[in-house]
């Protein structure tokens, strides 16, 4: 997997020994940009790794890591994600014979969308169309005697935002039948 390159942000995750153990070929096989937000310096110990450390939200440590990639492919990967076997190599595959610009995937259980934490994307696509988050645009709505301003971004997700931006671009979209699964924070409660 040298034409591909993973942009880790990282901010607490809740089990980064399992991301790294059930992750390790695909981490192993590429090279890395890890932005660590809080808790991720091992990920900085692993080979063919540049680990910048910054206190920024999610988005700001992808805009980071995009900076820094310079294969013709990149992989989202979030800290709290668990790839499913085969997912990489057959994106990467579709990738490569030119079918599509990004390849998604959902997770287990399914979240309604596409996860773009988990996407693989033609890299030079990625850094034109990512301009996350979007511009707030205000606007009036009103429901008989009430009125409401709203914000462009509020209930917006990453995830569909970008798809939009990539179809509206004129891209394409491949989306493939593996899940992936979100690694949970243990809580413990107190009574």
């Amino acid at each position: 997997m040298h034409d591909l390159t993973i942009v880790i942000p990282v901010k607490d995750p809740p089990d980064l020994q399992r991301f790294v153990k059930e992750n390790l070929e695909v981490l192993s096989a590429s090279k890395k940009v890890v932005v660590d937000s809080g808790r991720g310096e091992q990920l900085g110990r692993l080979p063919n790794t540049l680990l910048f450390q910054r206190q920024v939200p999610m988005w700001e440590a992808r805009r980071i890591g995009y900076e820094q990639v310079r294969t013709p492919f990149t992989l989202n990967l979030d800290a709290d994600t668990i790839l499913p076997n085969g997912y990489v190599l057959d994106g990467l595959n579709v990738l490569r014979k030119n079918s599509c610009d990004a390849v998604a995937i959902d997770y287990d259980p399914p979240q309604g969308h596409y996860a773009f934490g988990t996407s693989i994307w033609r890299t030079e696509l990625l850094k034109k169309l990512y301009d996350y988050p979007p511009r707030a645009v205000e606007k009036l709505i009103k429901v008989g005697e009430q009125e409401w301003i709203t914000a462009f971004q509020n209930g917006f997700c990453e995830c569909t935002y970008m798809w939009a931006r990539l179809i509206r671009s004129g891209g394409r979209l491949e989306t493939l039948g593996y899940k992936a699964t979100h690694l949970k924070k243990h809580c413990s409660r107190v009574f």
